[in-house]
């Protein structure tokens, strides 16, 4: 197994740097798929060397080559990150903690550029919550979706966001009541340090950074 922890971290290196390009194409409102990986910048099309995880980054110090505009340190932080993750990938219950931690970092990406992201990502999440799980949790998972998909919209000043509040029972599902308390103070006691007076504060950024942590832990 000690083997495959460099080739495992690789693949989610690469899996984290195309997670951070989906969500800046899908702020921009651009297509996922055209043109092909550029500066955001000077819009110059990037190199095959540039293009490698994590060594490129460091390669160019940060900036882009052609217009030095600064690449978001969250590029490096996500190719780390998501290497880690992809190293505990042992098990078919790990591989589904891996694709549900993956789809919640695109959406938190989305959700700190624009504070919203696509409605799609919170039903993937849901069904690979649901995998192997009983009849009854399938229920509450559906009609818990379903219910915050019907009574926040009617919710005149929200104090939280419906992808907030989806991504919480998503992670009760899988993980159970004590989990998520505790999760979700490590989340808010991230979002407190953060958050500035009179400023709207995208949540689900630190509920991802929360999630990740506990799971790296365990």
């Amino acid at each position: 197994m000690s083997m495959l922890i460099p080739i495992l971290f690789i693949y989610g290196a690469c899996c984290g740097s195309l997670l951070v390009a989906l969500a800046s194409r899908y702020a921009a409102g651009t297509s996922y798929f055209f043109p092909r990986s550029h500066c955001d910048t000077c819009q110059t099309p990037l190199a095959y060397w540039q293009l490698v995880p994590v060594l490129s980054y460091l390669l160019v110090r940060g900036k882009c080559r052609t217009c030095t505009a600064v690449i978001p340190p969250i590029t490096l932080i996500l190719e780390v990150g998501a290497g880690l993750i992809a190293t505990t990938v042992a098990t078919p219950f790990s591989l589904r903690i891996a694709l549900w931690l993956g789809l919640w970092t695109f959406a938190a990406l989305c959700d700190a550029r624009c504070q919203t992201f696509p409605g799609w990502v919170s039903w993937l999440a849901l069904g690979v919550d649901l995998l192997a799980q009983p009849p009854l949790i399938w229920l509450v998972g559906i009609l818990g979706f379903d219910l915050i998909r019907m009574l926040w919209p009617r919710w005149s000043r929200p104090l939280v966001g419906d992808g907030d509040l989806e991504m919480i029972l998503s992670y009760g599902l899988l993980w159970g009541l004590p989990a998520t308390a505790q999760w979700l103070l490590v989340a808010c006691g991230l979002a407190l340090w953060r958050a500035r007076r009179g400023e709207r504060l995208a949540f689900l950024p630190y509920l991802v950074m929360s999630a990740v942590g506990w799971w790296l832990m365990r």
